[in-house]
């Protein structure tokens, strides 16, 4: 059974549409737009990569396939993100916290499972604040998963004791999936890289344990990422080194089961969040471009900063906020239109 053909099962819309549906989203989240020139001709050829190591497109159909497959009511899905450094991105950057708050929604939304949210200790308030303003509620854990439309955001360990506290979280809320956007991951010699190459910040929070441990419990998981350097890009480790600039050193070691390269982590997520509305039937679960607004501004206004400037500027990786309204606003009309049974003008 193929992608489309599975997640049909879920909603009168046909495979082929499914399908269809899917490689429209994939084509527009792939469309190069970065300021920085070590981003340039790269996300194509890592979509591609992944493609070939996944059986095909369109991978943000898998991965709607993957979370329809594994969650569902009583089930917890773990959410992480954070890139940052203490000189530059103190509480982190636009790129990330938007699509988890939106995606942790729309599975919610979609499957009824519970999302938990993870950053860095010092990114906590900027991913509440952008969760706050997508709709989400916040709460202590043991609240949130008992409460619908709401959500908790917790810290993550950047020293030795983060193997122990993954395993701890792990036991304590037994996730059915794990999800990363935009979080960086170490490479083989144990160092984890900024998208340019440069060694990140010794106190970068070890997302990496939750992967490793979920791996050893065969708890499935899903990476969304742009550079390369990021959870789950160890899945085409020889395509990042080919094609990204310093890829070999920055590449993390980290695999994900399905993997979704996006030009912007977010862009990724919202890939997701559109097939995952188009798999279940309702396109009411996408977000709104005036919530991706107020996503944004509520990120910036928390401190968060554009990824490739570094300024607390309205914008995402060095592209003005604009570019993600829009495209929030076309996922959400191939959604819509994608899914209706037909329509026939009268002239």
């Amino acid at each position: 059974m193929n992608v489309a053909t599975h997640v049909a099962n879920h909603s009168s819309t046909t495979p082929a549409q499914l399908d269809l549906i899917g490689r429209h989203i994939d084509r527009l989240v792939t469309v190069e737009a970065r300021i920085s020139p070590t981003s340039r001709n790269v996300i194509v050829n890592l979509y591609e990569a992944a493609c070939a190591a996944q059986g095909g497109g369109p991978l943000s159909m898998l991965a709607a396939q993957q979370i329809m497959k594994n969650l569902g009511p009583g089930k917890v899905v773990f959410i992480t993100t954070g890139a940052g450094d203490p000189r530059f991105l103190p509480a982190g950057e636009t790129d990330g916290p938007p699509g988890v708050a939106a995606l942790a929604l729309a599975i919610h939304a979609a499957t009824g499972a519970a999302p938990l949210l993870f950053t860095e200790q010092p990114f906590v308030d900027n991913l509440a604040a952008t969760t706050l303003a997508v709709g989400l509620g916040i709460r202590e854990p043991d609240v949130a998963l008992k409460t619908g439309y709401t959500t908790a955001v917790l810290p993550l360990a950047d020293d030795a004791t983060a193997e122990m506290q993954a395993t701890e979280y792990l036991d304590t809320y037994k996730p059915a999936m794990v999800i990363s956007i935009e979080k960086i991951g170490p490479n083989k010699q144990g160092i984890a890289h900024t998208s340019t190459g440069t060694p990140t910040a010794s106190n970068r929070a070890r997302a990496e344990c939750l992967f490793d441990e979920a791996a050893k419990r065969g708890i499935p998981s899903l990476g969304i990422g742009d550079n390369g350097n990021e959870l789950g890009f160890g899945l085409i480790a020889d395509a990042v080194a080919k094609y990204k600039p310093n890829g070999e050193r920055l590449c993390t070691r980290v695999k994900t089961d399905v993997l979704v390269p996006a030009n912007t982590s977010n862009w990724g997520a919202y890939a997701v969040e559109a097939a995952l509305a188009a798999a279940v039937g309702k396109p009411e679960i996408m977000h709104s471009a005036d919530i991706e607004r107020r996503m944004i501004e509520a990120c910036v206004n928390a401190n968060g900063v554009d990824g490739s400037t570094g300024r607390h500027i309205l914008g995402v990786d060095g592209m003005p906020a604009e570019a993600s309204y829009a495209i929030v606003a076309m996922l959400g009309v191939i959604v819509r239109n994608g899914v209706l049974p037909g329509f026939k003008r009268a002239f």
